[in-house]
């Protein structure tokens, strides 16, 4: 599967290119997946239908959906939770304490990078094109993973 992520300053047309390029690419045979993760949803804009949390097929290998944080911190919560309590405790943090330090910052980045991460495993798309958030909010996104990794460490 490839990716492909627009990124840039708000304002300058990343949605808009997105969608384009996502309608190119399903016209051309590939199974495209579009995906906003910019909190200011316009991606249902550009096509004129709402979209969830969920794939919305919008024409013939084209599906889009707009990532709702709200939404996937409901369904993942929990899980997420009980990892990091477990890591934590293994470092000797007692579990009052290890629970209260899951609640991390960069959790709407976490669920997104989660999603990418399904929908690649998935093998329904060839290809998945990224409407992201202005770059100081794509750069957490993609800076997360080593962020988590530093944080191990220095518990």
């Amino acid at each position: 599967m490839r990716i492909l992520t627009f990124t840039g300053k708000g304002g300058v047309g990343k949605t808009s290119v997105s969608a384009a390029t996502a309608v190119r690419l399903s016209e051309l045979g590939y199974r495209t997946l579009v995906l906003s993760t910019d909190p200011a949803h316009s991606l249902s804009d550009s096509f004129n239908l709402p979209l969830g949390a969920e794939p919305t097929k919008i024409r013939k290998n084209l599906d889009a959906i707009e990532v709702n944080p709200y939404v996937d911190l409901k369904e993942n919560w929990q899980s997420v939770q009980k990892f990091y309590t477990r890591i934590y405790m293994a470092q000797g943090v007692s579990g009052v304490i290890a629970d209260e330090m899951t609640i991390l910052p960069g959790m709407e980045e976490l669920f997104s990078l989660l999603r990418i991460k399904r929908y690649k495993a998935s093998g329904l798309y060839d290809i998945l094109v990224l409407d992201t958030a202005p770059t100081g909010e794509t750069l957490r996104l993609l800076s997360l993973p080593d962020t988590l990794a530093w944080g191990m460490k220095a518990g």
